[in-house]
């Protein structure tokens, strides 16, 4: 079942960068051929790590006791995996599996025909998603839990959503406890049309909307007056926030409301009595007296907002002597607000980030008052994570800087996600050349075979000539050591570009001109495009600008996009397979375009072209696409595809910035 690897030095093989990988497959699925009767005829020896069978006391039996049991568990397994499995394209299935134990696995069978002397057979390649399933099966017993927990609300609560325009799209069964209406009599209704004055509601709602676009506030919390359903009004008090969207605009609004009629009547009350008394007592003391309490509420409120952020708030002096520090940037550092009071942060600024700190204050002026950066500073544990700032300057009269207030918050964990996600993004981007060489692998043999066989031609005359003896027989011989060099010389080269191509490696930026790797992605690409017997025609503008980008992940790009071209013209006609590879500046950006006469795409499919796990491929995984605006994008660019205008087929226009100027 395994394919048979060479006994030579794998160092000397691009290939056995292939096969190492094909070793972490065949340790990660259970590979197993069936002949017509459905009897096993071979198992791989994975079976005995996964599953706990001996690979050669299962040879002979029925693979559907195995790896195809009939069982009610499938139905679950199909419901199940539909979250992440769409639909089963042909060659692949879904199916329960029996452990040795007895314990029920769920699989995912990928079959082919296979050549047996024996007659007809099939290979399969089986994958355990047991742990995504079970993970899918938790996620719906929570969602299930939490629908009991809204559908059994009763007394005061009313759960609630409303889309972008303000319509009621759910609300909780309990509404017809709570303001007379069946749910159904809710759904469509405009938000602002439950107030008992819908005016006043259409204000709120428009409000609430603006100032969460403006960022002014995310969550939403109010008592409004509704109309209940026999004509009284009831108080609500209500929390509302916002749900975005992917696109980062707002998608809907979720909220929760309390009927706080009674508690609003007394509030009311007592808030007349508070004021009855106020006055009184404003009488008594004199105006100075009132004027100080005020200033004294106004003050604690705006303490105890400051005092319950989450973000930190500092102010210091033009020295970096501190004034104030809230409560919240006291447990970040875990210490008390005295100790922090009246030293200065700047020497616990790490070294390597002190330009930032400088640059950015350097930057402030009168008309320009606030700036934003991110540093590392140290704590007391010997951590050094990095702290995110707003910084906002007060000047005196005369313009100097009296005074600087910073608003900040740790995003330690923010940026080591970044990091992790660019450390998988360049894996992927990986992986994803070692799938395309594994492709060409037979034209690469090809093109090492071609300079190999030259020097063997010209060593084998330059040995006749230095046998043979005679006049001229040594510079013959010189001559067919030259040419062996040079071939050679193609050979290494030829070696050096795979190697390059294929090692793992962070994205590295690094200065080129792009012509350059056009022209590595086309020599690369040449035994796909040789063997679909296209026509690769390079249109290169003269003035190739420099680009400020990693070299093999934009060689990869094109690859992908020359092999792409390739596939598409296979039902093409002969002489009508042309690539177009085109080069040329667009003001501060270079435009790279990759043309075909192929079949082209349908309409759904210029919609999804660049979506994950899309293609028109029998055998495709639907990612290289996705994986090339991912690579263009990080390099401060994009990349999108068009129909032809002049004829059949798509052309694939990638636009990088010229000279390194990125977002």
């Amino acid at each position: 079942m395994a394919p048979s690897r060479s006994t030579t030095d794998a160092a000397a093989d691009p290939a056995s960068l292939i096969d190492g990988w094909c070793d972490v497959l065949q340790r990660e699925r259970i590979f197993f051929r069936v002949d017509a009767k459905n009897r096993l005829l071979a198992v791989s020896p994975s079976v005995q790590e996964q599953m706990g069978y001996d690979p050669d006391e299962l040879v002979g039996r029925d693979y559907h006791d195995y790896f195809d049991v009939d069982h009610p568990l499938l139905a679950k397994f199909l419901d199940a995996s539909g979250r992440f499995i769409q639909y089963d394209p042909p060659g692949l299935r879904r199916s329960i599996g029996r452990k040795n134990s007895g314990e029920l696995i769920y699989l995912i069978l990928r079959e082919q025909p296979a050549p047996s002397e024996e007659g007809p057979a099939i290979d399969y390649m089986a994958e355990d998603l047991t742990v995504r399933v079970q993970a899918v099966l938790t996620m719906q017993d929570s969602e299930r839990r939490y629908n009991r927990l809204v559908e059994g609300l009763r007394n005061d609560y009313i759960i609630y959503s409303r889309d972008a325009e303000g319509r009621i799209t759910y609300v909780s069964p309990s509404t017809k406890n709570v303001l007379g209406y069946e749910p159904e009599q809710m759904i469509g209704v405009y938000a602002r049309d439950t107030f008992a004055d819908p005016a006043a509601g259409h204000a709120m709602v428009d409000q609430f909307i603006q100032d969460i676009e403006a960022g002014r506030r995310a969550v939403h919390t109010e008592r409004i007056e509704v109309r209940h359903h026999n004509g009284a009004v009831r108080v609500m008090e209500i929390d509302e926030w916002p749900v975005f969207g992917v696109d980062g605009r707002i998608k809907s609004i979720e909220g929760i409301s309390k009927d706080v009629t009674e508690a609003d009547a007394i509030d009311r009350r007592i808030r007349k009595s508070n004021e009855d008394l106020e006055r009184h007592v404003a009488f008594r003391t004199g105006e100075l007296t009132s004027i100080n309490e005020e200033l004294r509420a106004n003050e604690a409120r705006y303490r105890d907002v400051i005092e319950t952020l989450n973000d930190f708030i500092v102010r210091w002096k033009p020295s970096g002597v501190r004034t104030f520090v809230n409560e919240a940037f006291c447990r970040f550092h875990s210490v008390t607000a005295a100790e922090l009071v009246g030293t200065s942060f700047v020497p616990q600024i790490h070294p390597d980030t002190q330009s930032i700190f400088h640059a950015a204050l350097d930057s402030i002026t009168p008309q320009n008052p606030s700036v934003n950066y991110e540093i590392r500073v140290a704590r007391r544990d010997g951590s050094w994570p990095w702290v995110q700032w707003n910084t906002r300057a007060k000047f005196s009269p005369d313009g100097e800087i009296a005074e600087y207030q910073s608003v900040g918050r740790d995003v330690t964990a923010l940026k080591a996600a970044a990091d992790l996600l660019r450390q998988k993004e360049a894996h992927l981007a990986h992986l994803s050349r070692l799938a395309t060489m594994g492709e060409m692998v037979a034209g690469i043999a090809h093109e090492i075979n071609q300079p190999l066989h030259a020097a063997k031609t010209f060593a084998e005359a330059a040995r006749r000539n230095l046998q043979t003896g005679g006049p001229g027989k040594v510079e013959k011989a010189i001559e067919c050591a030259e040419e062996i060099s040079q071939a050679i010389t193609r050979t290494v080269g030829i070696i050096r570009r795979l190697r390059e191509f294929t090692k793992a490696q962070p994205f590295e930026l690094e200065a080129f001109q792009i012509n350059c790797i056009v022209k590595e992605a086309t020599e690369l690409a040449g035994y796909v495009i040789r063997r679909t017997g296209a026509v690769v025609r390079l249109e290169l503008t003269d003035d190739s600008p420099t680009i400020l980008g990693d070299r093999i992940q934009l060689e990869q790009l094109v690859v992908n996009l020359l092999i792409n071209a390739c596939e598409a013209m296979e039902q093409t006609p002969q002489n009508e397979r042309i690539i177009h590879v085109r080069t040329k500046t667009e003001g501060k950006e270079l435009a790279i375009s990759v043309s075909d006469a192929g079949s082209g795409v349908d309409d759904e499919g210029m919609t999804r072209l660049f979506e994950a796990f899309f293609t028109t491929k029998q055998e495709g995984m639907g990612m290289g696409l996705v994986l090339c605006k991912s690579i263009a994008e990080a390099h401060g660019g994009d990349l999108w595809a068009e129909r032809n205008a002049d004829g059949p087929g798509m052309t694939f226009i990638l636009t990088l910035p010229i000279s390194g100027e990125r977002p």
